[in-house]
C-alpha cells in the first residue's frame, strides 16, 4: 500500500500515539496489510472495510469510509486485486468499486441487462480480466477498459473459480426457495460461453479449484430441511463429482499450499451459528488433513473463514446483531489474535 497517502488519510500520527502499545483502533502504517470487508445487515447500508496488520496486530476500522468521506454501502460481498487495482463487490448497492491499495476510489463499474441493474456477488481473476458472478443470472467478464461482457449462467449464481482455462460457476437458485438449483457452469475464458453444466448438490454457493486446474470444491448449502449442506469434488478431467466427508459445512476458503480450509457449523433452531470447527484439506491430492485448530480456541457463532496469502486464516464470528469478532490463526493452526472488527457479519480477510 502506499503508505503514507494511507497514514496521512486515516489521521494517525505518530505524536497522537505510542508506537510501543498499539491498540486496536490506533493503526500504525503499513508497507502491506489485510482487508477485512464486513458484509453488513441487508437494506442497512453499513457493510465496510478495514485493514488490519498481523505483525503488530493493530486494526483500522471503516477505512474505506476514512479514505473516501463515504460509506461502501449496502452488503459487501467480495474483495479482490489486479495489479494495483482492488475491486470490491456491493452486492446490496448492486456496484463494484475498483480503488488503489489504499482504498481510494478510482472508479465504479456498474452492468445492466435490459434495463435493470445487475447485483454483484463473487470475484475471481484470470490473466488480466476481472471475472463476477450478478446473481440475475449471468457471469461478468471486466476487461482492461472497465467494459463488462455478459454470459449467462444458472439462476442466482454464487461464488466462481478458474480451473485449466474455464470459469466455475456455483448456481444457487437461491430465489427459488425450496425449489433451489443444483448445478455448477463451466465457461470458457476463451470464448466466455457456457460449454457444459454439472450437476451438484443442492443450492451450490462457493467453489476453489486447485492450483494445477485438476480439482474444484463444491460447497452446497443444501435445502435447510432434509438435504444437507456438504462439500463435494468436482474431478476435471473425468467430470465426475464425489461427496467428502464432511458434516455441516458453513464455509470454506483456499489458502497458500492448495490448502482447504473448511469451516463446519451450521446453525440453529433460530439460524443462530453454531461453534465452528475448521479442518484442513490437501487440494491437489484431495486428502483430508484433519483439524486446523491446535490449541483448543473455540469458536462460537462461526460464520465465515479466509486464507491470506501470508499464511494466516481468519474466522469471522457473528451473532447478526451486534459487531463481529475475527479470530486469527497461524499457519499451524494456534491463534494469534482476536479483535472486534467493528462491523457486522465479517465475511472475508484478503490480503493484497
Amino acid at each position: 500500500m502506499k503508505t503514507n497517502r494511507l497514514l496521512l488519510a486515516l489521521g494517525l500520527c505518530a505524536a497522537l500515539y505510542s508506537c510501543d502499545n498499539p491498540s486496536k483502533d490506533d493503526f500504525t502504517p503499513i508497507s502491506s496489510g489485510t482487508y477485512i470487508l464486513n458484509n453488513g445487515n441487508w437494506g442497512s447500508n453499513d457493510s465496510n472495510i478495514g485493514i488490519y496488520n498481523p505483525s503488530d496486530k493493530t486494526f483500522a476500522s471503516d477505512a474505506f469510509k476514512t479514505v473516501n468521506g463515504q460509506n461502501l454501502g449496502d452488503l459487501g460481498q467480495d474483495i479482490t486485486s489486479l495489479g494495483d487495482e482492488v475491486y470490491i463487490a456491493v452486492n446490496g448497492s448492486q456496484t463494484i468499486f475498483v480503488t488503489d491499495t489504499d482504498l481510494k476510489i478510482r472508479q465504479q463499474i456498474n452492468a445492466d441487462k435490459d434495463g435493470t441493474r445487475l447485483s454483484p456477488k463473487y470475484l475471481a481473476t484470470y490473466g488480466n480480466k476481472v471475472y463476477v458472478t450478478y446473481y440475475e443470472g449471468y457471469l461478468g467478464e471486466i476487461s482492461s477498459d472497465s467494459s463488462v461482457r455478459l454470459c449467462p449462467v444458472g439462476p442466482n449464481p454464487e461464488g466462481v473459480a478458474v480451473a485449466g482455462g474455464n470459469l466455475y460457476v456455483a448456481n444457487s437458485g437461491g430465489m427459488a426457495y425450496p425449489a433451489y438449483n443444483n448445478t455448477v457452469s463451466v465457461v470458457s475464458a476463451s470464448s466466455f460461453a457456457e460449454t457444459a453444466t454439472i450437476e451438484v448438490s443442492v443450492n451450490p454457493v462457493k467453489v476453489e479449484a486447485s492450483s494445477d486446474g485438476a480439482y474444484v470444491f463444491v460447497s452446497s448449502f443444501g435445502n435447510y430441511a432434509d438435504v444437507p449442506a456438504k462439500l463435494q469434488v468436482i474431478s476435471v478431467a473425468g467430470g465426475t463429482v464425489a461427496d467428502l466427508d464432511y458434516t455441516s459445512v458453513s464455509a470454506v476458503a483456499k489458502g497458500p499450499g492448495d490448502i482447504l480450509y473448511i469451516l463446519c457449523g451450521g446453525y440453529d433452531e433460530n439460524w443462530n451459528p453454531l461453534p465452528g470447527t475448521v479442518y484442513k484439506h490437501d487440494m491437489k491430492a484431495n486428502r483430508p488433513l484433519g483439524a486446523f485448530v491446535t490449541d483448543g480456541t473455540v469458536l462460537p457463532d462461526a460464520y465465515s473463514i479466509s486464507a491470506t496469502s501470508d499464511g494466516f486464516v481468519y474466522v469471522g464470528c457473528s451473532d447478526y446483531k451486534n459487531t463481529g469478532d475475527a479470530y486469527v490463526f497461524t499457519p499451524e493452526g494456534k491463534l494469534h489474535d482476536k479483535f472486534d472488527v467493528q462491523g457486522l457479519n465479517p465475511l472475508k480477510a484478503y490480503r493484497y
